[in-house]
């Protein structure tokens, strides 16, 4: 079934400005890069059944049910989130999202998730992830053999890929200073919102990077068939409304630094068939 824009529906109702602000990014980005590029790899069934693990306000989700999705589920560990926010305004909406809570790496998988989607979608999820291989081993087990994952996310060593800004500080707000040496960095963290200081810690603890999640890849048993690297990244146009270019750096990815600097790494993994 296809909607009318609900991006422009959504920015009327009655909600947060963060809420529609995270909707159309989300719902634009499935839109205009995720979607176009598997359809370009041919790995984008016209019924697929998708799955989004971190699916926050589910708006990638509502566009890939756009474009013909007949099952879309979306797990967050989140709960209230979903239960205020996504499910109310999808379903009001007249879409067929089943949201609910779970997490990827401690939760058991339930036996009706198992070997069912051709889809599943990590965006800006993998770095927050304690172990990504364990990660992408269960994500494997809710595939349809030759379905892909599409995995996205900031780099550690990018310039905002400690999300210090999320300490809402002058500090905060500047390229790379969550490379600082612990003991300074720490400082900062703690000078920050309370909120997010155990997220910012447990980010420099994991130190996400291309190469670790393409060797928990390997080891998952998962094949990379795609993978993009962005200097500038593609949902920063809808995130800040602004005529942001995305800047893909991919065809110099063999150059030293190129994939530890970039904003944005982008994979597509895909099992055996």
């Amino acid at each position: 079934m296809t909607h009318h824009d609900p991006v422009d529906t959504i920015s009327l109702m009655d909600l947060h400005p963060r809420t529609i602000r995270n909707v159309r990014m989300q719902y634009r980005l499935a839109q205009h890069t995720l979607i176009p590029w598997m359809e370009s790899l041919a790995v984008l069934p016209p019924n697929a059944a998708v799955c989004e693990i971190g699916c926050a306000e589910g708006g990638v989700l509502a566009a890939f049910v756009d474009r013909g999705a007949t099952k879309a589920l979306g797990t967050d560990i989140q709960e209230p989130l979903l239960r205020i926010i996504s499910q109310p305004v999808w379903t009001g909406l007249g879409y067929d999202i089943t949201f609910t809570q779970h997490d990827v790496i401690y939760d058991e998988i339930p036996d009706e998730w198992k070997s069912r989607f051709d889809v599943v979608l990590l965006r800006d999820v993998i770095e927050h992830l304690d172990d990504a291989g364990v990660a992408l081993k269960n994500i494997a087990r809710l595939l349809k053999p030759g379905g892909v994952v599409v995995v996205t996310f900031p780099p550690y060593t990018s310039p905002f890929g400690g999300h210090q800004q999320l300490l809402s500080t002058k500090l905060g707000s500047l390229p790379f200073v969550h490379l600082l040496p612990w003991p300074l960095f720490r400082g900062i963290i703690r000078g920050g919102d309370p909120d997010n200081q155990e997220e910012l810690e447990r980010l420099h603890r994991i130190r996400c990077s291309a190469s670790k999640v393409s060797s928990a890849a390997q080891r998952a048993g998962l094949d990379i068939i795609s993978q993009r690297y962005f200097a500038l990244r593609p949902v920063f146009r809808w995130k800040y409304q602004r005529a942001i270019p995305s800047f893909e750096v991919t065809s110099l990815r063999w150059l030293p630094l190129v994939k530890d600097l970039a904003m944005e790494v982008a994979f597509i993994l895909r099992t055996p068939q």
